[in-house]
């Protein structure tokens, strides 16, 4: 496990833009830098956070088994989650932090958070 900070990981990990989605018309630097900004908003201090795998899943996890990281940011119903011992980011969804699903959103922070 690296020594690195959960939010010096983030930070480090924005500029990998790899998965995101990017309409025809839309300015992929306009864009990319708004998702980096509204994540950069809504950064908190780590807190560990639990979710159930729901579909479509990953692929070397089980539909309702849970998942757990550090939250590393979090807005309305998105939590942008981090789990260092695989050096991964999740989305996870829900409006209460108690009930969460994992519904399989993994990779990049802004691929995360623009999902």
């Amino acid at each position: 496990m690296s020594s690195t900070s959960p939010l010096d990981r983030l930070e480090s990990a924005l500029s990998d833009s790899k998965g995101v989605y990017i309409n025809d018309g839309i300015d992929k630097d306009t864009y990319l830098s708004s998702l980096t900004n509204d994540i950069r908003e809504h950064m908190n201090d780590p807190f560990e956070i639990s979710a159930e795998i729901a579909p479509p899943g990953f692929p070397d996890m089980e539909i309702g088994d849970t998942v757990s990281g550090l939250c590393v940011a979090h807005r309305g119903g998105y939590w942008l989650v981090y789990q260092p011992e695989k050096d991964i980011f999740y989305c996870f969804w829900g409006s209460d932090s108690e009930h969460l699903e994992a519904p399989g959103i993994f990779g990049s922070p802004l691929y995360c958070w623009s999902a």
